[in-house]
């Protein structure tokens, strides 16, 4: 669109003329830019805490044994019942886990790999017991996969021989701390004396109720040959699916698991939490974009005699419509640059008051920009009615009928 000055010219003092109804309209586009603005932060934070306590601080992808059929006895030795009939039987170690490491450290977007050894426990102290994860890492890599140094609350990080690092329900409940001991007791029932060398939040009871331990001390204690798993972390957690489906390509003797999989009710939950964050926001700009089609197609009614003035002295049907064109886009830049100052200032105003709690607002570029430029949008189109009606007026008939 080519602009005239005359058309400017004009276009501005059609709005200082009528201050009040642009004064309205500038204040309901800003309200709907802050409005948009402060809920899609508001729904981006909320979804980067849950992705956050959910894997922030728990492997990405999981390389697990193989799933297998049972054998039947009635039918003989070896002989395989119908697997559409029989349940799968879960495989429990991963022999040959050092290939699996070698390949994934080695793999684009992998961060840190660490093989573990995991079962069930029961820490037996003062009379007192409760069930714990035992899980066996490799000091060093399983402390990026968990991120101890930052999940760390008390003592330090040291996995050799019998040394540990509970999660703190653990401690907690049993009131221990760090260089205290417990007697730990494995699912066949025997066990052995640990020491609290450090206590760490992974962000959720069920996560905290948990035991560390150096891998080959979990592998002895557990009675494995082989390893559990192995836990893999990534640096987008979002690609973690994608990354999984590569690496079934690559092997068939394992189960590769993404934590999608293995959340699934949860990403349902954030895609409707997105789309109910965009049906709110395009009411909201479909809102403005009524409100203004509507006060600037009474303008051009109640400007029809200006108009046709400006017709019978040589102004075309283009020039008319721009007219109305760059009303409706200087009432949205307007207002979106008022509502981007007014949106920025409740997301610092919620962060102050509110953002200690559980999450805070997810304050971005994407999100400042994003509803401003759907309000320019809206507003461009909007003013498309009035625009179409100043262009199709007669000036003949206008100066005629007053």
């Amino acid at each position: 669109m080519i602009v005239r000055p005359y058309e400017a010219h004009i276009a501005l003092r059609f709005l200082l003329k009528g201050r009040g109804q642009t004064v309205l309209l500038l204040a309901g586009i800003a309200v709907g830019v802050a409005v948009q603005f402060f809920l899609s932060s508001l729904i981006g934070g909320l979804q980067a805490s849950l992705i956050e306590s959910t894997v922030g601080s728990s492997p990405h992808v999981f390389v697990l044994p193989p799933d297998s059929v049972p054998t039947s006895v009635l039918a003989g030795e070896g002989a395989a019942v119908d697997s559409r009939r029989a349940p799968l039987l879960e495989g429990r170690e991963i022999l040959s886990w050092q290939a699996y490491v070698d390949f994934l450290k080695k793999a684009p977007g992998v961060t840190a790999v660490s093989p573990s050894a995991s079962g069930q426990g029961f820490i037996e102290r003062g009379g007192s017991a409760t069930s714990v994860a035992v899980k066996g890492i490799l000091p060093e890599e399983g402390a990026v996969v968990y991120r101890l140094d930052r999940n760390l609350r008390e003592g330090r990080i040291e996995l050799s021989g019998d040394a540990a690092v509970i999660g703190q329900t653990v401690a907690e409940k049993l009131r221990l701390a760090p260089g205290d001991r417990f007697f730990l007791r494995n699912n066949k029932g025997t066990g052995d004396f640990f020491i609290v060398t450090g206590i760490a939040d992974l962000g959720s009871d069920q996560a905290n109720a948990l035991v560390f331990l150096a891998l080959d001390r979990a592998r002895s204690f557990l009675g494995l040959n082989g390893v559990s798993a192995v836990e893999v972390k990534v640096r987008d957690v979002f690609q973690a699916e994608a990354l999984a489906a590569s690496f079934r390509r690559e092997f068939s003797r394992v189960k590769f698991e993404s934590w999608q999989e293995r959340n699934a009710e949860l990403l349902t939950a954030l895609r409707s939490q997105s789309g109910s964050s965009g049906v709110i926001q395009f009411f909201v700009l479909f809102a403005i974009s009524l409100g203004i089609a509507s006060v600037l197609g009474i303008a051009a009614v109640q400007k029809s005699r200006q108009l046709g003035i400006l017709k019978a002295m040589g102004v075309d049907n283009r020039g008319a419509a721009n007219i109305f064109l760059i009303q409706g886009l200087t009432l949205g830049l307007a207002g979106s640059l008022i509502g981007i100052g007014l949106g920025y200032g409740l997301g610092l105003a919620f962060l102050r008051f509110f953002g200690t709690g559980a999450f805070g607002l997810l304050l971005n570029a994407a999100n400042l920009i994003t509803p401003a430029v759907l309000a320019v949008l809206g507003s461009a189109l909007a003013s498309l009615i009035p625009a179409r009606r100043a262009a199709r007026l007669s000036p003949i008939e206008v100066i005629r009928n007053g």
